[in-house]
């Protein structure tokens, strides 16, 4: 990972600039912190009168750092981002316009999982130009805001409402947030994700969604470290394969002896720091062109080089999404090919036997659309998950033959990854062998490499009997 300091011995901090950009400015207000925890769309009991509640696409983010009044108190930063499409503009004497209001409800989540008071609550506008109507259909432009309130350390859940002001329509949002304490004598604040990173002037724009392309190669993110003197620190940084919850998968505890258990974690990363006792702003770079498709978690965790006792700890989650559908679907009669495991013989027959390739992309547009799990938006996420399994498989079990096509192909595009593989190396006694365990559906599949050239061959049937785990 390749480590930069900030001005960090001149007290510098994130701000939002016109409630737009963020840039470092010399001792000003501290912002673009935050951590993802399990974003929850919901839909509520209650209704604001006259207003048409619903869910929408718009993303929001908290981050927890320390006052820097010198109380070592805990505070939070607000952001949200709202697509262009979800607003309604009006014509206007300098262009197109929007606005609309956010409001936050931070409720008190208690140890027995009740919500208790309402701690804080606050209310914001925001409004958007721009010059044509073109531009209020761009799928590609967001508007930002940030807001900063203190809380004391705790969980809560968060209620957004974002009310646009033409249409009267209301969007909501729920968030589970937990604040830690900040005031040990070496703390390190929550992780930003950075979007994008300006050299000359330091302006930094925060990743509020928490995706990541698979085809960027890597992200940057921000932290602070608090420190009460001038001292040298160890810094950790561990990132783990989650679920989509955020939690880890089992691992077997009882593996034969001489078999290999793939571990969740992908990347670590370690790095000796000095820091002082005003804020220390790092930005690091994190490489990701080894990551599959899914789920993450980074661990950054503080202590001490002598003893290696850990002072302090975060944590981030964080998707890494395939990018890579348009350039693969370019090639249309392999897109139709490799639709063999998901289409019908009857289907597939129906796309390839289309009198001319106009109709015949129409035909297959057509088989994904009634597939689209969010018909109305412009990704099919059943679509996009299926060929970067096609594209997946391909990339790591082609040595023989397309990957796609042999045995641990199929079960990767059939199942998608394994909670986790077993493996089995050469040995005089046993021909190498893997096995893929599926906790989800109660499945495992042993592969085994007869010829030697890694040409896996499944054992047994997928709904053989003796697939079952239980």
């Amino acid at each position: 990972m390749e480590r930069r300091g900030l001005l960090s011995t001149a007290g510098a901090a994130i701000t939002i600039v016109n409630g737009r950009h963020i840039s470092i400015q010399n001792r000003s207000r501290w912002l673009g912190r935050f951590v993802l925890l399990v974003v929850l769309l919901s839909s509520f009991s209650w209704r604001p009168a006259l207003a048409q509640m619903v869910t929408a696409d718009f993303e929001v983010d908290v981050v927890a750092g320390r006052m820097g009044d010198g109380s070592n108190a805990p505070k939070v930063d607000i952001y949200t981002r709202v697509p262009i499409t979800q607003m309604s503009f009006v014509n206007s004497a300098t262009g197109f316009s929007a606005g609309y209001e956010v409001k936050l409800d931070a409720i008190v989540w208690s140890d027995d999982d009740r919500l208790r008071n309402l701690v804080q609550s606050r209310i914001w506008d925001a409004s958007v130009t721009v010059n044509s109507y073109q531009d209020t259909q761009s799928d590609d432009r967001f508007d930002f805001t940030t807001q900063t309130i203190s809380l004391d350390p705790g969980k809560y859940l968060f209620e957004f409402e974002v009310s646009d002001h033409n249409s009267n329509r209301t969007y909501v949002r729920s968030l589970p947030v937990t604040v830690r304490p900040m005031n040990s004598a070496v703390t390190v604040s929550d992780v930003t994700l950075i979007d994008s990173y300006d050299d000359s002037d330091f302006t930094i724009i925060p990743r509020v969604n928490a995706r990541v392309g698979s085809d960027e190669g890597g992200f940057r993110m921000f932290y602070e470290v608090y420190s009460s003197e001038a001292r040298d620190l160890d810094v950790s940084r561990v990132i783990r394969r989650t679920l989509m919850d955020g939690s880890l998968s089992e691992i077997p505890e009882d593996v034969p002896e001489g078999e290999i258990v793939d571990t969740d974690v992908v990347l670590t990363e370690n790095e000796s720091i000095g820091v002082n006792t005003s804020k220390n702003q790092f930005i690091v770079t994190v490489p990701i062109e080894d990551f599959r498709v899914g789920a993450y978690a980074i661990e950054l965790a503080v202590s001490d080089p002598i003893t290696g006792d850990v002072l302090d700890r975060t944590e981030r989650q964080f998707v890494v999404e395939w990018n890579g559908l348009a350039n693969h679907i370019e090639d249309i009669d392999d897109a139709i090919a490799q639709m063999e495991y998901i289409a019908e013989p009857r289907d597939l027959n129906f796309i390839k036997d289309a009198p001319n390739e106009v109709e015949r992309i129409q035909r297959f547009e057509n088989f994904w659309e009634k597939r689209d799990p969010t018909p109305g938006t412009r990704r099919n996420e059943r679509m996009e998950a299926y060929y970067y399994r096609i594209n997946a498989a391909n990339r790591n079990y082609g040595a023989v033959r397309e990957g796609w096509r042999t045995d641990r192909g199929f079960v990767l595009v059939r199942f998608g990854e394994p909670d986790h593989v077993r493996r089995k190396p050469h040995s005089f006694d046993y021909e190498p062998y893997e096995i893929w365990v599926f906790e989800r559906i109660g499945r495992q599949f042993i592969f085994v490499d007869k010829t030697g050239f890694g040409d896996y061959e499944l054992l047994f049937n997928v709904w053989d009997e003796r697939t079952r785990l239980y």
